[in-house]
């Protein structure tokens, strides 16, 4: 990853920059459970579509009662398991890194771009495989945000965004690498 192709994803990110800073500001302000335009905004960032009504009531209630404590990925992957009998890494990352901006979203560029696999949809250790994985993803922000390239896109991301002072460096990171596509 060079500078150019980072600048490149940044320009590419300003968009769901100001959809995320948006959602953040909103988070704490209202009943998430109940507030359709948090919702519906929430929804066109990370693109959760084509879900039963049951899905919506239950992943917005978990994140509405646990938006002020420090849920994990293992503890949200587990919840919607257990009540909606869905695998859902990518949903369940995405709510874990929204209450703690310092976690990873899980998604096929970030898996992709962090050397990880998702683990095959019919295993019936999936939901387990998972949190392995989401906890090597972790390692490998960490690693990464201390290397050259690293700093390369931190640096970059902040000369670039007007409100940088409001995006974790591990989020900066993230909206680099889900604009950068092999």
């Amino acid at each position: 990853m060079n500078k150019s192709q980072i600048e490149e994803a940044i320009g590419e990110a300003q968009r769901g920059i100001v959809q995320y800073l948006e959602i953040m500001e909103l988070l704490h302000k209202s009943d998430v459970s109940l507030d359709r335009d948090f919702q519906r905004k929430y929804n066109a960032f990370y693109r959760v579509r084509q879900r039963t009504e049951e899905w919506y009531e239950s992943y917005y209630s978990y994140l509405e009662k646990n938006k002020n404590s420090s849920i994990t990925f293992a503890n949200t992957i587990d919840y919607l398991n257990a009540s909606l009998g869905r695998y859902e890494p990518s949903f369940s990352s995405k709510l874990a890194a929204t209450i703690n901006p310092n976690k990873p979203v899980w998604d096929r560029h970030v898996l992709n771009n962090t050397g990880h696999t998702a683990p095959p949809y019919y295993s019936p250790t999936r939901v387990e495989d998972a949190k392995i994985i989401y906890s090597s993803i972790e390692e490998w922000y960490i690693t990464f945000l201390q290397s050259d390239t690293g700093r390369l896109c931190v640096n970059t991301f902040n000369e670039k965004v007007f409100r940088k002072d409001q995006i974790t460096d591990l989020k900066k990171v993230d909206f680099i690498l889900w604009k950068i596509r092999d």
